[in-house]
């Protein structure tokens, strides 16, 4: 089913626009020299929104030229924020796109073509953002009302370029619509100015977006108290969270589910998005969905694979709670090493039935799919067959987000799903404020939110056999109390990662909570994968400055413009 939205239908649109003004014949374009573009042609109402949506067409990543290369700078963060994490395995085979394997292992190059197509995504998207206020400040006859949306919209948008790229990078030049010479330094953090165009964001942008999938002040606010809690500065985050929860606006969907299908959208109000990366289906958008595909069903490929650590981080005890301390001890039993025509009984163990949505297993339903008869059922899961390399990067199948059968058209060589990814869901935002809690020893404040998380997936659908059975045995309950500070911080964190499992918040996470390192090292040690255990090692917080960006940003003395970040050559 293809989604009635041609958002980013004009993004393609405009962004050929932009190509033909750049390389078509005197025969069309008369006045304005070539490779270069008119500023009166846009400095009108339509022009500005055209610029505006090819700004938003750099959210996923996929913005031309280098950058265009998808996986290798997805904004989705499957492979960032996961696979560089303790959540997921590079996956396909050991030889298919081997600097995943330096990412899986800590070890990322600065000469990585990867490191050189995301920064050049970033500074697109930076770029489109900054024409945008070019081309504002020279149109006149607008009403008070559009020039504000649509500068609050652009700096918004340029916002979080910035954000993603400090995410990634740490320390990396801010560049504003008034810069000429990009060989800016980043020799200084720039959260201040993240800070201000954020902060103006929230001014000017409206409660409703004129549009399904444009910025708006709820999300703008979502960005900043991020952008605060990156910093540490919880006290400013708070009351940007309170704001958000207290509007009325948001709500957590019924049905876990809810957040991973296309039906749910359309929705500004009564939802639990507050702001997503929007996709459309026969597009190369949210190119993990494609990648992250399975060969056997969608055409290709079969990265992002959920790590042991993970799926047994879903495991639960007799009160339906999570095995804080305990849960990595003892494997959820798998199909590692079984062969799909042989048996294979799911293990009985009590667990989150959000595993099952997150995660493809052996003998468990996937999807709607028709995949073969085991056990007699053509809808579960076959294991072994449909996994690339099963001995280096586990059993499991990335599941969230994936296309169904309906989503795929046409028998295509990708599987193209065209679900939205949710860069703020409310589910998000209650555990972030559940955090700020935490830190004030608020321990009931803290309590009722991540219970209002586990009670929705306590009361959500579960995945069932055909004949109605429950898939697995979901058990799952709220916590009874948080007996004191550090218990409920480790309870807030597990619910995080829980929640949000492959949707490319971990990394992140980890570092934003100081322990990235220990995590890593202890999952390197435990995860039994034979590029973790010989290679495993961690090298930073932070991903290395692109070694082509420091050579094609020396200045005039040749000396270089870019410092590269701590533990890279």
């Amino acid at each position: 089913m293809r989604k009635r939205n041609n958002y980013p239908k004009v993004v393609a649109l405009v962004i050929a626009g932009f190509a033909c003004l750049a390389g078509c014949s005197e025969d069309y374009v008369e006045i304005t020299p070539k490779g270069t573009l008119n500023p009166g042609v846009l400095n009108n109402l339509e022009g500005l929104d055209a610029l505006l949506l090819a700004a938003y067409g750099g959210l996923d990543g996929h913005t031309g030229g280098i950058t265009n290369l998808g996986w290798q700078n997805d904004h989705t963060n499957w492979l960032y924020g996961e696979v560089a994490s303790d959540n997921a395995l590079k996956g396909s085979s050991i030889g298919d796109q081997p600097d995943m394997n330096l990412l899986e292992q800590g070890e990322m190059s600065p000469a990585s073509p990867f490191m050189d197509a995301l920064w050049g995504s970033i500074y697109e998207g930076v770029a489109r953002a900054n024409t945008v206020l070019q081309v504002l400040a020279i149109t006149e006859g607008l009403g008070d009302a559009d020039r504000d949306r649509i500068e609050g919209e652009a700096r918004f948008l340029r916002a979080h370029y910035h954000h993603y790229g400090r995410r990634y990078f740490n320390r990396l030049p801010f560049v504003d619509e008034n810069v000429a010479d990009f060989r800016v330094p980043n020799d200084r953090d720039i959260f201040p100015d993240i800070e201000a165009d954020y902060q103006m964001a929230i001014d000017k942008l409206p409660l409703d977006p004129t549009q399904v999938g444009r910025a708006h002040r709820s999300a703008a606010q979502a960005s900043l108290a991020k952008l605060y809690m990156d910093d540490g500065n919880l006290s400013a985050a708070k009351p940007l969270l309170e704001v958000i929860i207290s509007s009325g606006r948001y709500r957590l969907f019924d049905n876990y589910y809810d957040n991973f299908v296309t039906t749910t959208e359309a929705l500004i109000t009564g939802t639990e998005f507050i702001f997503q990366i929007q996709a459309l289906s026969r597009q190369n958008e949210l190119n993990g969905r494609l990648v992250n595909g399975i060969a056997q069903l969608h055409g290709c490929c079969g990265f992002l694979q959920p790590s042991q650590n993970l799926v047994n981080a879903h495991k639960t005890d007799v009160d339906g709670l999570p095995l804080l301390d305990t849960f990595n001890e003892v494997d959820l039993a798998n199909d590692q090493g079984i062969a799909t025509d042989d048996p294979f009984t799911p293990p009985a163990d009590n667990l989150d039935p959000r595993l099952d949505y997150t995660v493809a297993r052996r003998g468990i339903p996937f999807l709607d799919f028709e995949i073969s008869l085991l056990d007699g059922d053509p809808n579960l899961f076959p294991g072994q067959d449909y996994v690339v390399d099963q001995v280096t990067y586990g059993p499991y199948r990335a599941k969230k987000f994936l296309p169904t059968a309906a989503e795929v058209e046409g028998g295509s060589f990708l599987g193209v799903s065209n679900v939205n990814y949710s860069i703020h869901r409310y589910a998000d935002i209650l555990l972030l404020r559940a955090e700020v809690a935490v830190e004030e020893n608020d321990l009931a404040t803290a309590l009722d939110l991540v219970n209002q998380v586990r009670n929705r997936a306590k009361n959500s659908e579960v995945v069932r056999f055909r004949d109605g059975t429950p898939a697995a045995n979901y058990v799952i309950e709220p916590y009874p109390a948080f007996q004191d500070q550090d218990f409920a911080r480790k309870a807030v964190r597990f619910e995080r990662r829980l929640e949000l499992a492959l949707e490319g918040h971990r990394w992140y996470d980890l570092v934003r909570w100081g322990i990235a390192e220990a995590t890593m090292l202890e999952y390197f040690r435990t995860e039994e994968r034979p590029l973790l255990d010989a290679f495993g090692t961690f090298t930073s917080d932070f991903l290395p400055i692109p070694a082509n960006q420091i050579d094609i940003t020396r200045d005039d003395n040749g000396e270089p413009t870019l410092i590269q970040n701590e533990g890279y050559r």
